[in-house]
């Protein structure tokens, strides 16, 4: 998936015929799959309508960085695969046995990774044996407050509350977990509406009003892998305490957000190849 990040305030985004025209600079429509808009660019609908046209999809970033929205085309994509989503709920414990199951193994392995070993042999047997996917969803709980008993103390004491927080993040390290969840989490859904895949109806997670509950189940498989991304800019202080700003919680500066693109940039490529394995491994499940 090839993204772009256009970030810098006060930027005019429009389309010339077969390229993106950011002020000076011309990127060719062929070579974007997906365009990151954050603050104070502008951009018109009329444009918006010619890039989805093309098959681009536009997130669009809120000034804290902590809403996004999507502009997608309304053209609905492989009706036989959302029939067969539909049909796979039958199925959906053993579907989201997979999820749980995935997330405890990589995020144990994330944590044996620096030092820390836990024993989940338990954990993996109360996956196996229970029936209900609420149950999934309480022992999923239990463990991730486990996890972040030890992922926090990976950090600076100054750098967090030592718990999760969100809705608003109440330290730096929240701060960037939530940022690059929700943005990840938005990357998912437009993978998956690529693909044909309704993002409401998940296997693990239930549907809830606006919530995308598959694009939530794929998350788990890759929240460690950002849990690294995170622990990563912090040890190789590209991020700093001074890089936050507090409003109405702890959110990254503008200046420093626009600095650690690239960064992300990097880790995304590896982040989407892994997906479309995994939306592959997905696909076949619930055709079984």
């Amino acid at each position: 998936m090839k993204i772009a990040f256009i970030d810098k305030k006060q930027t005019e985004i429009r389309v010339e015929k077969t390229a993106l025209r950011v002020d000076e600079q011309k990127i060719p429509l062929r070579l974007l799959d997906v365009v990151v808009v954050g603050t104070s660019c502008s951009l018109e609908s009329k444009d918006m309508v010619k890039m989805t046209k093309e098959g681009i999809t536009l997130l669009l970033l809120s000034a804290r960085g902590d809403e996004m929205a999507i502009v997608y085309s309304a053209r609905s994509k492989n009706a036989e695969l959302k029939l067969e989503q539909y049909q796979a709920q039958s199925r959906a414990l053993m579907i989201a046995k997979y999820f749980i199951t995935q997330k405890v193994k990589r995020h144990t392995e994330h944590l044996a990774k620096h030092g820390k070993v836990l024993d989940i042999s338990k954990v993996l047997e109360k996956i196996e044996n229970t029936k209900r996917i609420q149950t999934l969803l309480g022992v999923e709980g239990s463990f991730s407050k486990r996890y972040f008993t030890h992922y926090f103390k990976r950090f600076p004491k100054n750098l967090h509350l030592g718990k999760r927080s969100k809705n608003p993040p109440l330290d730096e390290v929240n701060s960037m977990l939530s940022f690059f969840y929700m943005l990840v989490h938005n990357l998912i859904t437009v993978r998956l509406l690529a693909h044909g895949f309704e993002p409401s109806i998940g296997f693990m997670h239930q549907p809830f009003r606006s919530h995308d509950a598959l694009s939530s189940d794929f998350m788990e498989l890759f929240r460690a892998d950002i849990n690294e991304f995170v622990l990563g800019l912090f040890e190789s202080k590209k991020l700093k305490k001074s890089d936050f700003t507090k409003t109405h919680g702890i959110y990254l500066k503008y200046d420093t957000r626009r600095r650690i693109w690239g960064d992300f940039q990097k880790f995304n490529q590896t982040l989407q190849l892994q997906l479309e394995k995994e939306i592959a491994l997905i696909k076949k499940m619930i055709k079984e």
